[in-house]
């Protein structure tokens, strides 16, 4: 699914993040069992593949169809945004109604292509048509974990039971160690995140999270986004979503995202709000680590390069580039330090957009231009591969 984000000046305060060690354990099980969708992540999977014993083995592949295709979220026991410990997660796994574990994997049973709509628990039980449908579908993806959901049927209680001890063992035997290092660049880059939201708005923010993200200027104040994940369907509508009161976005930061991204929207009903039907709407999007985009990047080809190269090339421009480089600035103001006219700057500025050095962005009536900050990386790492890196 694509999301087109209408954004407004105020929706800075509206964005939240979150991550979990529940979600990013399920995340790393679909990296496990996925390895060719992550190259990044080949010579992990090769390392835990020598901490699983067979009792690990036997689980993964036993539950392997819910990590598969997509990684499994249980967003009832888990909720973006909520801040544990593995402790605490495992402990709300194994309390939490068991519904909030049996629908999400129905849901990944019954789902086609991806969609399916979600089915209340009580309701899939009652339905012999939809049960069937779900085993279907499950004995043809992977057989092995057809046996799961039939005892999921007959005792929900134990197969959620059961999968809580092997992920527990999972976590001790494959996260535990490095997850202190592994939280700590997840709170590091929430910390970035931030700093990039208040320094630069909204919109800015997003389309430097990931190469699938798009930012537009429009002609009044606002701005909008628009998320295409890859593999959505190029020529389908993005949905549009304009925040309103109590509406949120959520960001959620994986080191086992990479090279994918995901967007949900969750519009929950309350009763005791008196807005449009009572609704409320959560805009959830899940990016790699900026690092982890950072090295999936392919090398810049040489025409790009030279693009850039060719921008650069000149005296005013490169004044330009080191004003940028300390903050985003008007095309007035760049004239006045310059010692140009508006006019000539303006000349010059389209020659660094053009070629992907900065990109403008509304402040009120005024257009501010800012450092694209991974156009220097693209130089340095086309000049890498182009010239060795001096070792």
């Amino acid at each position: 699914m694509s999301v087109r984000l209408v954004l407004g000046q105020q929706d800075a305060d509206r964005f939240e993040f979150g991550s979990s060690p529940g979600s990013e354990a399920l995340r790393s099980l679909h990296v496990l069992a996925a390895v060719k969708r992550h190259p990044l992540h080949i010579s992990w999977v090769l390392e835990m593949r020598t901490r699983l014993d067979a009792r690990l083995k036997s689980d993964l592949d036993a539950f392997r169809f819910w990590f598969a295709e997509r990684p499994l979220v249980l967003p009832e026991i888990w909720p973006p945004g909520e801040v544990n410990t593995w402790p605490d997660d495992l402990d709300l796994l194994r309390k939490a109604p068991v519904e909030d574990f049996a629908e999400p994997m129905v849901h990944a049973a019954l789902a086609h292509r991806g969609r399916a709509r979600r089915v209340p628990w009580e309701r899939f039980c009652g339905d012999a048509e939809a049960r069937e449908r779900a085993l279907g579908q499950v004995e043809g993806a992977h057989a092995a974990s057809a046996a799961v959901l039939r005892e999921l049927m007959a005792d929900p209680e134990g197969v959620r039971e059961r999968f809580a001890d092997f992920l527990a063992a999972y976590w001790d035997a494959c996260l535990a160690a490095d997850w202190p290092s592994l939280e700590a660049h997840l709170h590091d880059e929430i910390a970035r995140r931030f700093q990039t939201l208040s320094r630069l708005g909204p919109a800015a923010m997003l389309a430097d999270l990931s190469d699938h993200i798009t930012d537009h200027i429009t002609t009044a104040a606002d701005g909008s986004v628009t998320i295409r994940p890859p593999g959505a369907r190029g020529t389908a509508d993005p949905l549009d979503v304009t925040l309103a009161a109590n509406d949120r976005v959520l960001l959620v930061p994986s080191h086992f995202m990479w090279p994918e991204l995901a967007v949900a929207v969750h519009r929950d009903r309350d009763r005791d709000r008196d807005r449009d039907h009572g609704e409320t709407t959560t805009v959830v999007l899940s990016y790699a680590l900026a690092g982890m985009a950072r090295q999936g990047r392919a090398p810049v080809p040489a025409e790009d390069l030279l693009g850039l190269l060719r921008a650069a090339g000149d005296a005013t421009r490169l004044q330009i580039l080191e004003l940028l480089a300390r903050r985003s600035r008007s095309t007035r103001e760049l004239a006045g330090l310059i010692g140009l006219t508006e006019a000539a700057v303006s000349k010059h500025l389209k020659v660094l957009h053009k070629s992907g050095w900065i990109v403008p962005e509304r402040h009120s009536y005024y257009v501010y231009y800012r450092l694209e900050p991974g156009a220097r990386d693209r130089v340095s790492s086309g000049l890498d591969r182009l010239l060795g890196n001096g070792n």
